[in-house]
């Protein structure tokens, strides 16, 4: 979606898919999931980075329940300077400039 200039990817609940690959260098903010079990773990968001080439990524669906456990500052480190990573606590917002 677009919206202001500003292009937001959010993923939903979803596995790594070679389309990603299309959006490459088109997305100011990307919401992955790095939950595993049901979506991407760790190792597939990182990949999706990867392919999507955002300027910001934002870390989901992680941690409400014991089988979607995963460390988003493992994610954070695996990312590299790919993009910038946004860690957010339950509850928190992030505002897009």
């Amino acid at each position: 979606m677009t919206i202001d200039g500003k292009t937001v990817y959010h993923t939903g609940d979803t596995a790594l898919t070679v389309e990603m690959q299309l959006l490459e260098g088109r997305v100011d903010l990307m919401l992955v999931p790095i939950g595993d079990n049901y979506t991407m773990g760790v190792e597939d968001a990182v990949r999706a980075v990867a392919f999507v080439k955002p300027k910001i990524v934002i870390p989901m669906h992680y941690n409400t329940w014991e089988v979607i456990r995963a460390d988003p500052r493992a994610f954070q480190r695996d990312v590299g300077n790919q993009a910038q990573v946004v860690i957010l606590a339950p509850g928190e917002s992030y505002q897009l400039s």
